[in-house]
Order: C-alpha cells, then structure tokens, then sequence
C-alpha cells in the first residue's frame, strides 16, 4: 500500500465519509467487493446517499448478492432524492415480469431521475420519443418469429428482430466500456483471458443497463420462449480485423470441474441468442464447423441455437467460431439463456 492509499485509509477509519466512499470504489475497481461493501456500509450508516446506493449496487451486482437488502437500499436512496438510485428503480422494475405494468412503471422512474438531472435517463427517453415508442414502449418486447435452419441442432434466423437505430443504441452504449473479451476458466470457473479469444466484449448488470436493452431482452425471451429470470447479463461483442473467437461451446461441461458450482447454483446455458448490430465489415460470419454451415446477418438480423439436445444434454454439434473480420470492425449482442434452478437469483 502506497502513502497515499495509506492516508485515505486513516482518513476513513477516523470518520471521514468523502474518505470512505473513495476506498470504497478503490476496492471495488479492484476486484474487492466485500470490503468495497464494508466501507459503503459505514459511510451509509452516517447518512450518505451515494453511498447507500452504492452499498445496494454492490449487493445488487457482487457475489454473494443479497437482493432483498439491496433493492430495499436503492430504493430508499431512490426516496432521498438520488438521481442514479431512482434510474436503477427503473431497470428493478424493467426486469421484474411479475410486475403488472413495469414498463410504465420504469419509464415512471426514468422520469424521476431525468428531473434530478440524470443525464442518461435524459437521454435514453428522448431516444424512446426518436423512435416513436415513449408512450408504448413495450412494443419493442413482442416475440418475433422464427426462422428454422437446421432442426438438429436447433438453430434458427430472425430477420428484423431490432432497427438499425436500435442498434446504433446498443455500439455506442458498448463502445465507452469495452475491455478484452476473456473465456470461462475451466478450472476455477469465472473468466480469464486467453488468446484463443482475442475480441473485445463488455456485460450488463441491472446497474448499468438501460432501458432499451431491457426491452431487448424481453424480446429475446419472449421470442425464444424461455422464461426472463434463464438470461445471463446481455454482453457486447467488438472484433476488430484478425480477431476471432476460435471454436468452442457454450454450454457447460459438468464433468469439468470449474463449471459445477456455476452448474449447481444458476443451471444450464441451454441456447444462445447473436443479435448482429452491424454489416460494414468484411468476414467475421459465425461458423459450426460440424456442420459445414456458416451465418452473417445484416443489421438487425439474428442467430438463436440451442446448445442442448432434446434431452437437454449438451450437443457437441454446436460447436461454434465467431471467425474474424478482414476488413472494417463487427458488432454483436451476445445473450446466453439459462434453465435456471428454482432456487437461483434473478440478478
């Protein structure tokens, strides 16, 4: 620890709450949530709003998540007039399918943040209004049909399925965060970079996603016709020319022991939904080797297949690439769908 990570120290165990937020997000960015969790807690505990709102997103979003605490913090911060916790209402509400009215209710709460100020509310209804949905905007969650290319394993097309704005959306919202792409590790599960996948990706949790892309996921749930609580964190693909994604599956192997906790407590990854957010790139198709067959949709096209059989066991037909583009950069939505165990979390 260096003398200025040491001083912030002393200043936050002597009380100071400017002190105690800052390690907060120190230890946070640092892969350290459970002590990020302490230090919110105790700035919270004087009164801090941001804090309270960071200590909710951090048991929101940080294993081990404790959800009831966390949606009750955020929404108090939310009472207290904080911006950001009443735009994260909105996104609690946007993915809550038992809430009768949600999409209402989440533009409802965007509305109470962009008058606090909040800048991306601001802008994420203004963009509603640009495409002509603010007043209904759950027309974008209708399920669209499919498009059956192979029956064995199951993949199918859906052309349309998001506008070309949309899209735009989703690359510039993606763009300011990517970082490198990594895999699962096999042996102690979680992700870890390796050079068989040298693309650039970024995920969405409930706190950084936007309205837009949860009305996207509906669609997506809808369209598959898997349950809403089965979808992983939508995650936003970038390959620049030469990167690719070599062959691999997306299911999870259990007799691979990285995969079994992961197996136990959130199940399955059954199928996976490419949503393609742009066609000036050369190259860059989705293969199945197995199967000779190889896909590159326009913008707005997407490539639903399921990565088990009938009897829900992994399909190694599946096997998959995400080839590389040789000219111009390619953009994806990558969603990966879940058959949750009754007992796992929603978040």
């Amino acid at each position: 620890m260096n003398a200025e990570s040491e001083d912030m120290e002393r200043q936050a165990e002597a009380g100071d709450i400017e002190a105690q937020l800052a390690l907060a997000r120190v230890h946070e960015a640092g892969g350290k949530a459970a002590l990020a969790r302490g230090w919110y807690a105790r700035a919270a505990k004087q009164g801090n709003i941001a804090a309270l709102r960071g200590l909710a997103v951090n048991l929101l979003t940080k294993t081990p998540i404790v959800e009831r605490d966390g949606v009750n913090m955020i929404r108090s911060a939310a009472h207290k007039g904080d911006a950001e916790a009443a735009y994260i209402c909105g996104m609690l509400a946007a993915q809550d399918h038992r809430l009768e009215d949600r999409w209402k209710i989440a533009c409802e709460c965007l509305g109470h943040a962009a008058e606090r100020g909040w800048e991306p509310a601001l802008e994420q209804l203004s963009f509603l209004e640009r495409i002509g949905v603010r007043e209904n905007p759950d027309v974008l969650t209708k399920a669209l049909p499919t498009r059956s290319v192979s029956e064995t394993p199951r993949i199918s097309v859906i052309e349309n399925f998001a506008s070309k704005e949309i899209c735009e959306w989703l690359i510039a919202r993606a763009r300011p965060r990517i970082g490198r792409a990594m895999v699962y590790d096999r042996n102690i599960g979680g992700g870890r970079v390796e050079e068989a996948r040298n693309n650039y990706s970024v995920a969405f949790d409930i706190a950084q996603s936007d309205i837009i892309l949860m009305l996207i996921r509906a669609r997506i749930a809808g369209s598959a016709e898997v349950s809403p609580e089965g979808l992983e964190a939508t995650a936003i693909l970038n390959y620049l020319p030469g990167q690719q994604f070599e062959p691999h599956f997306d299911f999870l192997d259990s007799a691979v022991p990285g995969y079994t906790d992961d197996l136990r407590s959130n199940g399955q990854r059954v199928a996976t939904f490419l949503l393609y957010l742009n066609e000036e790139f050369d190259g860059g198709e989705t293969e199945f080797p197995e199967l000779g067959w190889r896909y590159k949709g326009r913008t707005g096209d997407a490539l639903l297949f399921w990565n088990v059989d009938g009897s829900e066991l992994p399909d190694r037909r599946t096997l998959h690439a995400g080839l590389p583009p040789t000219s111009g950069e390619k953009w994806l939505l990558s969603q990966w769908l879940r058959k949750r165990p009754a007992a796992a979390m929603r978040l």
